[in-house]
């Protein structure tokens, strides 16, 4: 019988080295990898912030006579915003934004772009870690597309003066030829049944008439300053009996006053100033008799033609003008617009 072998112990205490230098090797290439991957998505980040704003900017671009974006200013539109956002390469570089990565629809009145860092671009986003893995840069790209529509809320800008829709309902003409101007409030004499087209918009709490009160000096102060609360189509609001001159006069006198461009009877085509004599209204069928309910149908933008002197009791007279104001877009039937991102 062969005597019992005592059991061989060998000394593995230097295998917990090995083992903890291989883990730590790992976790630094996992932490090393995810300096790549944030700096990816970071990138990514802004590229998508880049698009949106050219999108946005390049919807804007309405052509004032059909309501239509107008394509090579949607263009122009679009790529001078996306010049003012930044997106890495290596470090964060001006967005370069290239014509045909810009789709203008005129049907639909979208606008798409895509924005890049890619070779055809500013260059690909250089990695710093995955280097020393063969990737040396990593393609990123980002889409957004805006489109411009008529709005169903419109919310700020708002001035309480009726426009009526010519002939029974017809639709408002652009230009300076007839129909236009339009009269957006009746001189003394002009009135009917005591309505002047002034409007008595519902209480708001904000902005820089906000006040619980819906007398001549609200009125006055919303003509020069907007409502700051949101209206509806569909919405009732009720007229505002009387001329309401001095206050009407004063609130149209202070608009025009703080525009940069005062050439008094121009075409709003000529006009370069700073948007204070457009006006944002809403459009009603009809005036009542008295202090009455009437229904929003829509909302309009006209460019103010002079301005009204001391003791005029003349009307208000304005040309019709597309405008692209805040709020929601809808089939409706305004013709102020709002733009809005749907991709």
């Amino acid at each position: 019988m062969k005597p019992r072998q005592k059991p061989v112990h060998r000394n593995e205490r230097g295998v917990v080295i090995i083992w903890s230098a291989f883990f730590m090797i790992m976790m630094l290439g996992f932490v090393a990898l995810g300096i790549d991957v944030a700096k990816i998505m970071a990138t990514r980040t802004e590229l998508q912030n880049a698009a949106d704003a050219a999108a946005l900017a390049g919807a804007s671009a309405v052509n004032l006579s059909t309501g239509k974006v107008r394509p090579d200013t949607a263009v122009i539109r679009a790529q001078f915003t996306a010049l003012h956002n930044k997106a890495m390469v290596d470090n964060s570089v001006p967005v370069t934004l290239l014509a045909g990565d810009i789709s203008v629809d005129t049907d639909e009145n979208t606008v798409a772009v895509t924005v890049r860092r890619d070779p055809s671009s500013d260059g690909s986003m250089v990695t710093h870690i995955a280097q020393v893995l063969g990737i040396k840069n990593v393609e990123v790209t980002a889409h957004a597309t805006a489109k411009l529509e008529t709005t169903c809320q419109q919310c700020e800008k708002l001035v309480p003066l009726g426009a009526i829709p010519p002939n029974g309902g017809a639709a408002f003409q652009t230009g300076c030829g007839a129909p236009n101007p339009y009269t957006l409030l009746e001189g003394q004499g002009g009135g009917v049944q005591g309505n002047y087209q002034a409007l008595s918009f519902p209480e708001c709490d904000e902005g820089a008439c906000a006040s619980g009160a819906t007398g001549a000096a609200t009125l006055g102060c919303l003509i020069e300053n907007g409502y700051a609360c949101c209206l509806n189509v569909g919405d009732l609001v009720q007229t505002k009996p009387g001329q309401n001159t001095g206050q009407v006069r004063s609130g149209v006198q202070a608009r025009w006053d703080r525009d940069t461009d005062k050439t008094p009877n121009i075409c709003y085509s000529a006009y370069r100033g700073n948007g204070s004599r457009v006006i944002n209204v809403p459009v009603v069928q009809s005036l009542g008799n008295g202090r009455s309910d009437v229904r929003i149908v829509g909302f309009s933008a006209f460019f103010l033609k002079s301005r009204p002197t001391g003791g005029q009791n003349g009307p208000i007279v304005a040309e019709f003008v597309y405008d692209v104001v805040p709020g929601t877009g809808g089939n409706c039937n305004s013709t102020a617009f709002t733009i809005r991102l749907i991709q």
